[in-house]
């Protein structure tokens, strides 16, 4: 990514623009919005509200969210939050959450969190707010990083456990776990706001069996002992709900599925009874992680509607569809779109599915906004013939399928979405 120069200028930015306009032979408006993205902006008035913050200039005020933060007025930013403010939208630079964790007090950083600022939002350079407290030099610094680091843990038992799991230790984890037999059953509580927030995330006050999966991900590489060091809490008691949650974040782990590892935990965690639940499933095939799926049905599980409609299997999602209740047929049509598989999706709207309603897992956004962030033309063609609305926004931060093609920088879905926009959408090519 390209760095700006310590005062860079408005005019310099804007004849480069026109130039790459130029030589791409495309619009001033793209090549401004391509520009801004090289330089790590998420759209041109954000570069040129950059550009004057850097030359000291008076730019547009700052919105009355971030002047409560930089002003440490609690109660204002509570208001506003209270008001419908959006805590995650950025100005460009950072989100309100780095504001706070900048400067604080550790109420802001609360009160944001509360209000359902996402913690692992990034800012330009690409940090955490809990990166950014910890730089920073706040009165309340100590604080507003207990806030923020998820991965904190004040129990010394449990924080031996878990470092014996992440080592794939089951010798040490055995001997403690039979030393307290509570690590088992006690869960490992977090900052109290999580429990508060209005958007409750995963992995929230764990139990000690979840680190089995490292799912978020803790350690950078697995020891290849996890699916034992799983069997020696199972041989111990573990609970049904965390059986059946561990084999959940198994089954949507990214470092155990890239370092082999999924598998051989599934086994181990379906031969203790850990049962796939239909969130489970749903949560697999929204992150378009099928390879668990295939497991489940080599194992026996059913060919359900949604699972067929995730692999794109259309001959057995004709004969699920017909033992599929509305949910599971919506949760088909989402996990299809979510898949890119026009034809299973075309199939799950021929059974009446809603064309606007959320996604499965994904829930702050619609069919319309994934296919636009997926730049498929052909899907975007078969949600707006079945009636998908251009209005609808997405609930984290409030853009269109449109506003999402200019974010992701998607030229087709762009195109398309404009021309439907102003009536001019070419006739379909889809039955």
């Amino acid at each position: 990514m390209p760095e700006l120069p310590a005062r860079p200028s408005r005019e310099h930015l804007r004849k480069q623009a026109k130039r790459l306009a130029r030589e791409r032979k495309v619009a001033l408006a793209d090549a401004q919005h391509r520009l801004a993205k090289d330089y790590g902006f998420r759209a041109w008035p954000d570069l040129m509200r950059h550009v004057s913050h850097e030359r000291g200039e008076i730019a547009s005020p700052p919105s009355p969210l971030f002047a409560a933060i930089r002003a440490g007025d609690v109660e204002a930013v509570r208001g506003l939050l209270a008001a419908g403010i959006n805590p995650r939208r950025g100005d460009g630079r950072e989100t309100p959450l780095h504001a706070a964790a900048r400067h604080g007090p550790a109420a802001l950083v609360e009160a944001l969190l509360e209000g359902g600022a996402l913690e692992w939002e990034t800012d330009r350079k690409g940090r955490t707010a809990l990166e950014v407290a910890r730089g920073s030099r706040a009165r309340e610094r100590s604080a507003i990083v207990a806030l923020l680091d998820r991965t904190r843990i004040a129990d010394p038992s449990f924080r031996r456990a878990v470092d014996a799991i992440h080592a794939g230790d089951g010798r040490t984890l055995a001997l403690l776990l039979d030393a307290e037999p509570r690590l088992l059953r006690e869960r490992i509580m977090g900052p109290d706001v999580y429990r508060r927030t209005t958007r409750r995330g995963y992995f929230t006050d764990p139990k000690l069996f979840w680190f089995v999966a490292n799912n978020p991900t803790l350690i950078e590489r697995m020891p290849r002992t996890m699916p034992d060091v799983a069997q020696v809490m199972i041989d111990r008691g573990v609970e049904q709900a965390d059986l059946d949650y561990a084999l959940e974040l198994t089954m949507t782990s990214g470092a155990a599925q890239e370092q082999g590892l999924q598998l051989p935990l599934m086994t181990v965690l379906l031969r203790a009874g850990a049962r796939p639940t239909p969130g489970a499933i749903a949560m697999a095939a929204a992150y378009r992680v099928l390879d668990p799926l295939r497991a489940l049905i080599a194992a026996g599980h059913p060919m359900t509607a949604p699972i067929a409609a995730a692999l794109g299997a259309e001959d057995e999602l004709r004969t699920a569809l017909s033992a599929a209740n509305p949910a599971e047929v919506q949760t088909a049509f989402g996990l299809a779109v979510i898949n890119g598989h026009r034809e299973i999706a075309r199939l799950t709207l021929d059974a009446g599915v809603d064309v606007d309603a959320r996604l499965p897992v994904h829930t702050h956004m619609t069919a319309l906004h994934q296919a636009a962030q997926d730049d498929d033309i052909g899907m975007i063609e078969l949600l707006l013939d079945r009636g998908a609305r251009l209005d609808q926004r997405d609930t984290l931060w409030d853009g269109t399928p449109l506003d999402w093609t200019l974010h992701f920088d998607r030229a087709k879905a762009r195109a398309a979405l404009e021309n439907a926009a102003r009536g001019e959408r070419r006739p379909s090519c889809g039955r």
